[in-house]
This record gives C-alpha cells, structure tokens and sequence, in this order.
C-alpha cells in the first residue's frame, strides 16, 4: 500500500513532516519545527531541555516518537532505542525553520535533499550565527538550524530523484525565500503533489504556475496544499511585491532617513529594496550577515547584486568588543555609525529589531520606518509586546511606522483556485489553522499520524 501521513502541519501554521510509504520505502517531504505547538509549553527562557536531546519534545508530543529515524544522541535519554534507519530519505522544500528544522535529529545515515540556493543559503546562516552546541556528538547548530553531518544532496527544477520505487520531481514555486520548490511524487500506488509553501504575487509568479501546470499533467491522485491565509477573515493587507516597491519609492522620496526592517532570508524584499534605493540615488546600508549571504550566493546564479562591489550598497559594522573571523576580512571595508550620521538623508539603513539601540549612536533626525514583515498576531503577546518596543524607539526618534508587506502566502481564492485548476482525486490541506475552511467532495481533512491511501 502507497500511503501519506502527516506528523505535523495539521491544523497549525509550520511544522510540516510529511511521510510517504510505498512498499516498505520510507521518505519524508520537509521535517520542519512546529512553533504554534512549542509556543503551548514554552516561552522565551522556558524552553526543552537539550541536554536531553528529545526527552521533553516526546514527552509532550512535540515530535513522533518512531525508532529508526533519529540519530543516537538524540535519543539516548529516552524511552526509545536506538535502530539502524528504517526511512530512506528526507526532502526539503525550503530553507524556513518550520520545513527543516528538526533534521538536526535524524539519525547521519539518512540522506537529506534540498535545491542548491536553500544549501547556500543554510551555509551563510551555520557561518555567520551564534554557535550553540545542544550535544557533545551533535554538529554545531546555529540560529535554531543545521546543515548536519548527514549526505546533503541538492537538486534543480525538473530533476528526478529515484529512492527505491518512488520518484521525486522537483519544480521550482515563488515564495519569499529563493530556492523554494513544489515536488512532483510518483509511486507506485499513484501520484501526490506538494506544494510546499507557494505564492502568486511576487517578483516570480510563473514559477508558482510552471509547478501548476506540472501537476495538471500528472493528474494527481493526492494533493497536499498549503493554506496559511485560507482563513475566516484576512487580517493582513494584501500586498504584492510591485506595491511594497511602489510605496517604498514613494516613502523614501523625502529628504530624511528611512529605516527598512525584513525577514533576513527574504532576498525578494531585499531586492526592492535595492532597486528603490539605486533608483532614488540613496545607499542601502546592510548587515554584516546579509553582506555574507549574498557573497555566498554570487555564484547561485539568481542575480542578486555582490556587496563591496555595486555602488549602491554599504556595509554596516556595529561597534563591538570582538568581531569573528568572518566578519574582521570586511571590516575596513564597512561603514560604522558615524557615516550613517553624516549621511543619513542619503540612506535606506536595513536595520534589525534587536538591533535598534544603534540609533542611539546614529541620533537620526526625522525620518520613516518600513516595517516590512508580518503584522503582529493578535492573539500573541509576545508578537504584540515586541510591535509596542518598536514603537517606542520609532516614536522616540521622530521616525513614521509603515507597514508594508507581501505576504509569503498565497491569498485563499488562489489556494481554492489552484485546487480546481490542479483537478486533484484527494486534496489533503496542511499548514493551515483553518483546514476545514476547505471544501468539496475531494477535500481530505487528515488527522495527525493517521495513515491516508494514495489511492
């Protein structure tokens, strides 16, 4: 029997891990965290103990307790043996937390495939994040992530990656992280398609219907989908990339400061924002760690422009008592907050919420803030305490709030839309607070751990 199980992402936003068995070969589609789960029990420093390893996740279903998955460390403090791997392989969608975090605990045996720009990207991020070892046998993990020691094989669109009888076929889709994808699975017992996290309004949205149409093709048997926005009401301004570029240009056309805030592995955003910047003639000012990110992805081939090379862009150095190796080859090179000071009328400066007391240093005239992530949940405090901090700072030196933000997500008449269009037997929502919101005679409403028939 071909079967798919969901071990996460059911009736939650994240979190997703998606089994696919077929004939006695195991894989997984992404292996991410779940957040809104974790949130139940933890909070800021109450959080699983790692020394551990799963210990606390098993103990409060946080994870599926299931022998031959997990590496030795990971479960020596717990209730299950160790077993050599019963799962064959793990394919990631994209580089975001809630699709991969958790692959720091597979057992190294299992092979882990992910596209070539989420590589690249994950590299940056394990270079330039605050080393935090959980475990004495476990790779150094940073920033909540880890590229383990395990064989990380990558792939491009159109690609076909055999595991025993099942075919994995990636195809690229438009997400506000670059190297994101779709896959295409066949198996014996029928085909399934997963979305991954997908989206119609930014700066690629034929990359979002070259995975549309695919699937058309292959007259899928089982749909999984995405449904972050299928909700009883949007809540979020609906935003497309061309208007967060639209508005910006406007913003930033007054002789004063503006500050840009970005999720950092949103390089769409980050391309706006260079665009408004060289358009307008100002200097978009960036991080260290943005600066480390685009140099390791200037051979990815996805146009991106190369730090200390374009006129456009500065490189901000914080004022620190020691810099790592990385950062001490740039710093010459890098602009500190005196420049900023003298030069602030001329700049768009992406500067990071846990890094606003430089402007205490920078002492900014009147100016203009873009917040361009996700607005505050409502029912979040944390979300809501840290919107209030920012106001603070921003009403403290004069500076306007706007929130302009395209969404990662696709709207919930395009996630319906696409559901027809694709013309699935099974549609199995997932990543969604809401999956009952779908509808039809097609719509499979899956329970977690619960085993569904491909067909």
């Amino acid at each position: 029997m071909s079967s798919v199980t969901l071990f996460g992402g059911v009736s939650e936003i994240g979190g997703n891990k998606i089994l696919l068995e077929d004939n006695g070969t195991k894989i997984f589609l992404d292996f991410g965290q779940s957040f809104s789960h974790l949130d139940e029990y933890f909070a800021e420093y109450l959080q699983p103990r790692t020394r551990f390893g799963l210990r606390d996740q098993f103990a409060l279903g946080l994870m599926p307790q299931t022998k031959g998955l997990y590496n030795s460390w990971a479960i020596e403090k717990t209730d299950i043996s160790y077993s050599e791997p019963e799962y064959h392989a793990v394919f990631i969608t994209h580089p975001h937390y809630d699709h991969l975090a958790h692959i720091r605990y597979l057992d190294q045996k299992i092979p882990i495939h992910m596209g070539e720009t989420a590589k690249t990207i994950l590299r940056s991020v394990n270079e330039t994040g605050k080393a935090n070892i959980f475990h004495e046998k476990e790779s150094k993990t940073y920033d909540g992530t880890v590229i383990p020691a395990n064989d990380v094989r990558t792939f491009r669109t159109g690609d076909k990656v055999k595991v025993d009888d099942i075919e994995v076929i990636p195809v690229h889709v438009d997400h506000s992280v670059p190297g994101a994808y779709g896959f295409i699975v066949h198996t014996t017992g029928g085909t399934v398609c997963y979305t991954g996290d997908i989206r119609k309004h930014g700066n690629r949205p034929q990359m979002t219907q070259d995975f549309i149409e695919k699937a058309k093709e292959n007259s899928p048997d089982v749909l999984i989908i995405e449904g972050t926005r299928v909700a009883p009401t949007e809540t979020r301004k609906n935003y497309s990339e061309s208007s967060v570029y639209e508005k910006s240009s406007e913003i930033v056309q007054k002789d004063e400061i503006v500050l840009a805030m970005r999720y950092p592995k949103d390089l769409d955003r980050f391309r706006t924002f260079y665009n408004v910047a060289r358009e307008s003639g100002k200097y978009l000012v960036i991080s260290l760690k943005t600066a480390h990110m685009l140099q390791s992805l200037k051979e990815d081939g996805i146009g991106l422009p190369v730090p200390f090379e374009d006129e456009t862009i500065r490189v901000y150095k914080r004022e620190m008592k020691i810099y790592k190796d990385w950062e001490k080859v740039w710093l010459e090179k890098c602009v500190d907050h005196k420049w900023i000071a003298e030069n602030q009328k001329k700049v768009i400066w992406e500067l990071d919420f846990f890094q606003l007391t430089e402007l205490i240093d920078v002492k900014p005239g009147a100016g203009s803030c873009i917040h361009s992530m996700s607005e505050p949940f409502e029912e979040d405090p944390m979300s809501q305490l840290q919107d209030n901090v920012m106001k603070n700072w921003l009403e403290r030196f004069s500076l306007e709030h706007h929130q302009l933000h395209a969404s990662g997500h696709a709207s919930m008449d395009e996630i319906f839309e696409m559901i027809n269009e694709i013309s699935a037997k099974k549609v199995i929502p997932i990543h969604s607070q809401y999956p009952e919101l779908f509808k039809g005679e097609n719509i499979v409403i899956a329970e977690k751990e619960k085993k569904i028939e491909i067909n």
